[in-house]
């Protein structure tokens, strides 16, 4: 825990949480977790997502030993969120020289003799600044006798700087000061955008739990006291009033009420609780109060064990290696000895000068730079064409994933239907004309107007002329009031007494699959109300989008069997799971990816807090915009306007990106296996070298600018 103190503690156990700084892929968190581990009595384990060291003590070791564990290993102990700030302003210096500094050495046959003697103090801050966290790296790297990203970056900027730095000494006319400042400018935005989307793998588990009420209110001692919702024990009776969030997972053992259960299920249908139900956590009791027997502590309660789903779901999903780091690792090693051979060739043939000359050129030529942009171009073009599609793109890195996805599992509630009920039919009873059904719907609204109960506000809607007075509400039976002297009873089908039950029960079955309330008074049923939230507009193209791209589309629901599938055959989908509990979403998931075949993707689209675990179970998640935070936050990409066709666009155009990505790095490397020998045989001087270079990162640029076409 953070406020844990630093002194040695001599207590049996604790448990100590450092956030640790500057590590760039889980090599790193590996080798931190292996030294912590060497402490007597320390049992550690680093997690590189969220960037913390949670590290069990049960002997004598103070913090500040494992702190110094930290700083030996190479890395530092502090907060996250200033490394975060500060590698914000290394950004914001480095663009701000980078782009005059790029844009003046593309005329500098115009600029005044001692332009390079201003271009080096003013890169000297992105040399040795903005660049330090690759140089760091680097130096770590090199101590574990590897090489990555990090060491290209790092050598591009030492070698352009330095080589430029001598030729202001000499007098000479070439430089390659553009190359230090953009080099690490660029590829720190992309590094900042990995170190964000890292930071928001436990924003899903924080939403979900802020769900549940910080204080309880319960009966102890024959009194109410309200106290923190952690200090509720099994079997406490806990009080909770109309309008409140339930803080404990429990049993109803007084009163009857509804409860908006949406937030766990996803669901627009309440669902009744009467004494003996189940209710959970982060519900919301609507209409009465109620008294619930604690059934468990808010850190087992069912919501609690969805976000240890959620934990368990993101730690164990696999990360994408990056690509330049795995062809740096044989890049880099390779290009440093190609260039000291090079100095080694021509020095044995007498000429040292023109060895240094074409070393400095075979580096030149390899400079990272189009290396360095070749992903974060794409991935920034593609992110800023997907936001004006309505679509954010939280984890640039997913498109890769998207790029594989072959299934896409959806959520029917909210996410290919509206969620909002609506009057979809009324069937007239016992006879009654046109004119008297559209009465009994009048007098039926005029019932449910005081209610909260999303039916109830649905056929509230029909009609504002009439008012029913002394009206009650109970839970599971519906409501009743008093109309222009007629007592009026609006109920379902299954808890309404009435004469006519066989006429009832034919229109019940011509209805089909959807949500009904009976209209009756007089002891007859008098006009049956069918209710259904609507399919979305967009949702059938959608579908058609992902069958023409591949894509199998599979609905996942926690509505009833017969809903969902009539939803599924109205839009043409063969495969879906009906009446699924938020936690059985994620072993659907699992399951689905069990049967796959090759390396296709599943992705998840969702909307609710019921949908979080399989968000964040799936290889990729993609949540809805109305939907909950907990969702947004478990998702790589989020849908802005709820439209069900930016589901095919992101996938096309992760598709799309994914060629363009490929195609850069053909250009990055293209020049480089052409031209290195060339530089090497002392045939490219090294002006031509940083020409060639600047032309390759020109060609990615307008490689990935293509994706806007």
């Amino acid at each position: 825990m953070a406020n844990l103190e630093s002194s040695v503690e001599k207590t049996a156990t604790k448990l100590v949480e450092l956030p640790i700084e500057g590590m760039t892929c889980t090599a790193c968190a590996r080798r931190i977790e292996k030294n912590l581990n060497k402490l007597p009595g320390v049992s550690a384990y680093v997690d590189f997502a969220t960037e913390k060291a949670h590290v069990t003590i049960s002997s004598e070791v103070s913090r500040a030993e494992l702190t110094e564990v930290v700083e030996e290993t190479g890395y530092s102990v502090g907060s996250n969120q200033s490394e975060l700030a500060v590698m914000i302003w290394r950004m914001w210096v480095g663009l701000i020289i980078a782009a005059p500094v790029a844009i003046i050495s593309m005329v500098e046959a115009w600029m005044p003799p001692n332009w390079h003697i201003i271009a080096a103090f003013a890169t000297a801050p992105v040399a040795l600044w903005v660049a330090w966290p690759f140089h760091s790296a680097a130096f770590k790297n090199l101590r574990q006798r590897a090489t990555t990203m990090d060491t290209l970056v790092s050598l591009g900027v030492i070698v352009s700087y330095g080589f430029s730095l001598w030729q202001v000494f000499v007098g000479g006319m070439q430089s390659y000061f553009e190359v230090a400042a953009v080099v690490p400018t660029v590829v720190l935005f992309g590094r900042w955008l990995e170190l964000r989307t890292r930071r928001s793998a436990t924003d899903s588990v924080r939403a979900l739990l802020s769900a549940i009420p910080d204080t309880a209110v319960v009966r102890r001692d024959g009194q109410q006291v309200e106290i923190p919702t952690s200090q509720v024990k099994v079997c406490d009776f806990v009080i909770v009033a109309a309008g409140q969030r339930i803080p404990v997972d429990g049993q109803v053992v007084e009163g009857a009420s509804l409860i908006d259960n949406s937030l766990i299920t996803g669901e627009s249908m309440p669902m009744d609780a009467a004494r003996g139900a189940d209710v959970s956590a982060g519900a919301v009791n609507l209409t009465a109060p109620l008294v619930l027997r604690a059934a468990a502590v808010s850190a087992n309660s069912r919501i609690a064990q969805i976000a240890d789903l959620v934990r368990e779901a993101t730690a164990h999903k696999a990360k994408i290696t990056n690509i330049t780091d795995r062809i740096s690792s044989i890049f880099v090693p390779g290009v440093i000895g190609l260039s000291l051979l090079t100095y080694v060739v021509w020095l044995l043939l007498g000429d040292s000068q023109s060895g240094l000359s074409a070393a400095i050129a075979v580096l030149v030529i390899a400079c990272p730079c189009a290396l360095g942009i070749a992903v974060p171009m794409s991935l920034t073009v593609a992110t800023s064409l997907g936001a004006k599609r309505g679509i954010v793109i939280r984890n640039p890195d997913s498109l890769e994933i998207l790029n594989r996805v072959r299934q896409v599992v959806i959520d029917k509630t909210g996410t290919l239907t509206t969620g909002q009920l609506r009057v979809s039919a009324t069937f007239g009873l016992s006879g009654i004309d046109a004119a008297e059904l559209k009465q009994a719907l009048a007098m039926a609204a005029a019932v449910e107007r005081s209610s909260v109960h999303p039916l109830a506000k649905a056929i509230a809607a029909i009609d504002q002329e009439l008012t029913a007075v002394e009206v009650s509400e109970v839970a599971g039976a519906g409501a009743a009031g008093t109309v222009n002297g007629v007592f009026v009873r609006v109920a379902s089908p299954a808890t309404s007494i009435v004469n006519n039950r066989a006429e009832l029960d034919a229109a019940v079955l011509k209805a089909g699959a959807k949500s009904l309330v009976v209209v009756s008074w007089g002891g007859e049923a008098k006009a049956l109300i069918a209710l259904e939230d609507d399919v979305r507009l967009e949702a059938k193209p959608a579908i058609e989008a992902l069958q023409s791209l591949g894509i199998e589309p599979i609905l996942l629901s926690g509505d009833a069997e017969a809903r969902v599938s009539v939803v599924a055959k109205q839009l043409g989908i063969q495969k879906f799971y009906a009446g699924v509990a938020p936690e059985a979403k994620l072993a659907v998931i699992e399951s689905i990816k069990a049967e796959r075949s090759g390396h296709s993707a599943t992705a998840m689209v969702g909307d609710g807090l019921n949908d979080v675990a399989a968000l964040a179970g799936a290889d990729v998640g993609i949540a809805m915009g109305s939907g909950t935070h907990a969702a947004q936050a478990a998702a790589s990409v989020t849908i802005i306007d709820d439209s069900p066709l930016a589901i095919p666009f992101a996938l096309e155009l992760a598709r799309r990106t994914w060629l363009n990505i490929k195609q850069n790095l053909g250009w990055a490397f293209g020049y480089n296996l052409v031209l290195i020998p060339v530089a090497a045989l002392g045939l490219l001087n090294p002006m031509y070298a940083g020409a060639a270079m600047a032309f390759s990162s020109v060609s990615v640029v307008l490689n990935a600018l293509r994706l806007r076409l």
